[in-house]
């Protein structure tokens, strides 16, 4: 019954590759990623966060018109922008953690299932932060997608062993059903906001050629990775097991 099932969510991936795959990366060719360097392209981000979570009332209104939370400010965060036609639509938080940078969001809230892969030398890459305009829901109806390429171009580059993130429960069949993540039912509270979140993982050393078999708008060249992260990359690691998106 187990295996039955596992085929039939790869059925469904392999479907919605072949179905949707033009689509997917018609739309992929308008968004451009850009990493958040300047004061001006963080505070666009922070503003739009803000609108974007106000909206949703996952957080209380401030006088600054701006949310920020103290990881933006860590070492391995990185703050993404997606953007068509020159507006930001859609952003979004990343965090490498490794056994030198310990602190991300998913290990602070759920540290009894993250930190054992951290001190086995495991490097997570964590998303959280993702804000995206709710009246861009209907005319951008494949930026969820654009967000998770986000996440996988960002793993891949940081040549990550797994991805994480604390994402409410009624997103959690999402990743599950587009990625096959793994969900802790566990719900907890992400400091300064008012939502719950459960804990979603995906191996992706062990994952990585399924989902660029079955999703491959989520591959990412060589020079787009080195463009967007610049320096940022850390030193190379023997992947002899796991196939470059490129």
């Amino acid at each position: 019954m187990k295996v039955q099932k596992l085929d039939a969510q790869h059925n469904t991936l392999a479907a919605l590759s072949v179905q949707r795959i033009a689509q997917l990366s018609a739309f992929s060719e308008r968004i451009t990623y850009r990493l958040a360097r300047t004061y001006l392209e963080r505070d666009a981000i922070f503003k739009h966060r803000y609108s974007c979570f106000l909206r949703t009332g996952s957080i209380s209104p401030n006088c600054f018109g701006r949310h920020i939370e103290s990881v933006d400010h860590e070492t391995n965060s990185y703050l993404l922008g997606l953007y068509v036609d020159r507006r930001l639509i859609s952003s979004l938080r990343v965090q490498v953690g490794t056994a030198k940078h310990a602190n991300f969001v998913s290990a602070g809230v759920f540290p009894k299932i993250l930190e054992p892969l951290i001190e086995s030398n495991k490097t997570v890459v964590d998303m959280s932060g993702v804000a995206t305009d709710g009246e861009l829901a209907q005319p951008y109806r494949w930026m969820p997608y654009l967000i998770l390429r986000a996440w996988i171009l960002t793993a891949e580059n940081f040549q990550a062993d797994y991805l994480s993130t604390s994402v409410p429960p009624q997103h959690q069949m999402f990743y599950q059903r587009v990625l096959n993540c793994e969900a802790f039912s566990e719900l907890r509270s992400l400091p300064r906001r008012s939502t719950s979140v459960g804990l979603i993982t995906l191996n992706f050393l062990a994952s990585a050629e399924r989902l660029y078999k079955d999703l491959p708008f989520l591959r990412s060249t060589v020079s787009e990775r080195q463009n967007l992260f610049e320096k940022e990359a850390i030193p190379s690691k023997a992947r002899s097991n796991k196939p470059s998106a490129s």
